[in-house]
């Protein structure tokens, strides 16, 4: 009978704490034990970021004004495809001078003038308010008058009679010499002007009201030294209209 405690033929004598010698084979047939900790499936979920509100509204914003341009702009688009509304056309048939006189840096003359203002729409109507026209020389301001306010029918024509009257104004002398070097010539060149506010109509849709200004510029009367009064020279000018 064999001893029991003679150790087993082919195991590596135990340490007197009871494990295996180092550096030796590990005697079981499973494998040893990880010595690492172990790696827990992690169950925390981060919270989620709130969305930004403010982001949020300024993309909802631009998207909305997108949408909002687009739709107005083919609105016009429509509208003008239908209406082709065109900017209204004057010119001036007669222009007439009388009494004129320069001395001493004061102007005195009369002018008589003669307006065609015609509406080349065909289906929007005009009105004119607060309508005044004025006499001018080289940019420099000589008299003004009023005119009644009128209306249009589509492709109406009407005849615009303004009346001029000036006394002894002053005159910047520069401009005095250059109006009697021109009268030394034959003739003198005025820059008529007239402004309003206009307003369109198509059927009960109204445009807002905006001014109009009419150019009618150096005008050529035919007068000089000798004589004080005179009349258009040409025929009749086209002006030129802003809005």
């Amino acid at each position: 009978m064999e001893n029991p405690s003679r150790p087993f033929t082919g195991y590596p004598a135990p340490n007197p704490n009871g494990h295996p010698p180092p550096n030796t084979a590990y005697p079981y047939s499973a494998p040893p034990p990880n010595s690492h900790p172990y790696n827990y499936p992690a169950y925390y979920n981060a919270p989620q970021p709130y969305p930004n509100r403010r982001a949020t509204f300024l993309r909802s914003f631009i998207v909305a004004a997108v949408a909002v341009t687009v739709i107005f702009g083919c609105a016009l688009l429509i509208f003008w495809l239908v209406v082709r509304p065109r900017v209204p056309e004057f010119q001036l048939t007669s222009l007439s001078l009388s009494n004129l006189s320069t001395n001493q840096s004061r102007v005195t003359g009369n002018w008589d003038a003669r307006l065609e203002a015609y509406n080349p729409n065909k289906k929007m109507t005009v009105s004119y308010d607060d309508v005044v026209s004025s006499i001018n020389y080289n940019t420099h301001y000589i008299t003004q008058t009023q005119i009644p306010p009128f209306r249009q029918g589509t492709r109406d024509r009407t005849e615009l009679n303004p009346k001029f009257s000036v006394v002894d104004s002053y005159i910047d002398p520069k401009r005095l010499d250059e109006m009697n070097t021109e009268r030394a010539s034959g003739t003198v060149g005025f820059d008529l002007r007239l402004d309003a506010i206009a307003g369109f109509k198509y059927g009960g849709w109204r445009t807002r009201r905006r001014p109009v200004r009419v150019f009618c510029n150096d005008v050529p009367v035919n007068v000089s030294s000798s004589r004080a009064s005179g009349s258009l020279v040409g025929g009749a000018q086209k002006c030129r209209v802003r809005m």
